[in-house]
């Protein structure tokens, strides 16, 4: 029976998946510690070491590394909400290539989640270079996805770095998206709050093209940790958008200045960032690259993490 739904499941899922899957049906532990063990086994199968550095206001800043000696060093950022952990799978794809720095973003993950900070673009920048400023002399290339793709380019505004990926960022909006139309009050619904699982599975449809299967005993324990950030989403949101979702940072004219290689990833299917926004970073940014991802959503690292291994590695063969 376990082996058929194992087969079955290897067929449909990723990896991770696949392991979060068995590791509770083979186990009697909590689903919080099947959960934590989900993601040791994802950190070891990347040779990702857990590692903290203090900023200052003696903020902690949780990150993954892989002390891999590399004449470059990928700083990988994640988005609103998320966490390192959403790198896992992407960063074995990339198979011991790369120095690598996965870091919790103040106010995610395992990292500090202080109530009496701004959590703008800008501030979440300014944090961002107090930790980096720790890896002196690294030849370092930022890769950012959605609100970490804005970060990451308004880094690249402010600091030097070697080149720039940008997976389906925020930051320009040209078209509304798919949860645009839906309106202020059904968007906070869905990212504000999430306290059920059924808003859970509701938040993680609108990041894929094709949603992944996640056993229920994992969405109970993901919404309830969820549940526990909802007052300090509700203030990083206020960092983002003013009250008609306008973009407080918009990032139109600082992407028109930026010169440096860029490789710009884009899920065709992104109901969070249209499609259509993919084009004008392109324009924007002089000397960048567009591809655009047929049947993939907002987290084409999730999805289809192979993929997006492989075109940031061509990437940077050439740059």
């Amino acid at each position: 029976m376990l082996h058929c739904i194992l087969d079955n499941t290897l067929k449909r899922y990723n990896t991770i998946l696949v392991i979060i899957t068995v590791l509770f049906l083979l186990t009697a532990c909590s689903e919080k510690r099947a959960y934590e063990l989900v993601v040791d086994l994802g950190r070891y199968q990347s040779d990702l070491i857990l590692k903290q550095e203090t900023i200052s206001n003696d903020l902690s800043v949780s990150y993954l590394d892989n002390n891999i000696k590399s004449d470059k060093t990928l700083v990988l950022i994640h988005g609103f909400g998320g966490n390192k952990d959403y790198w896992l799978q992407f960063a074995k794809e990339l198979k011991g290539k790369y120095h690598l720095i996965i870091p919790d973003l103040i106010g995610d993950g395992e990292s500090s989640k202080p109530i009496n900070i701004d959590y703008t673009i800008s501030n979440q920048t300014k944090m961002l270079k107090e930790f980096l400023n720790k890896f002196k002399n690294k030849n370092i290339i930022l890769i950012g996805n959605s609100m970490g793709g804005q970060i990451a380019l308004n880094y690249a505004y402010h600091h030097q770095i070697d080149s720039l990926v940008l997976i389906d960022p925020m930051g320009i909006k040209v078209e509304e998206s798919f949860i645009d139309k839906l309106g202020k009050e059904k968007l906070q619904e869905i990212y504000l709050n999430v306290c059920t699982v059924e808003k859970m599975q509701k938040m993680i449809e609108t990041g894929f093209s094709k949603v992944p299967y996640i056993p229920s005993s994992i969405l109970e324990h993901l919404t309830k940790e969820k549940c526990k950030v909802s007052n300090l989403d509700r203030l990083k949101y206020k960092g983002l958008f003013d009250e008609k979702l306008n973009l407080l940072d918009n990032a139109t004219e600082k992407s028109t200045k930026l010169n440096l290689p860029t490789l710009i990833l884009w899920g065709k299917e992104d109901k969070v960032f249209h499609v259509k926004n993919a084009n004008a970073f392109n324009k924007n940014i002089k000397n960048s690259k567009l591809i655009i991802f047929d049947k993939l959503g907002h987290m084409p690292m999730i999805e289809d993490a192979e993929l997006t291994a492989n075109s940031i590695t061509e990437f940077l063969s050439l740059n």
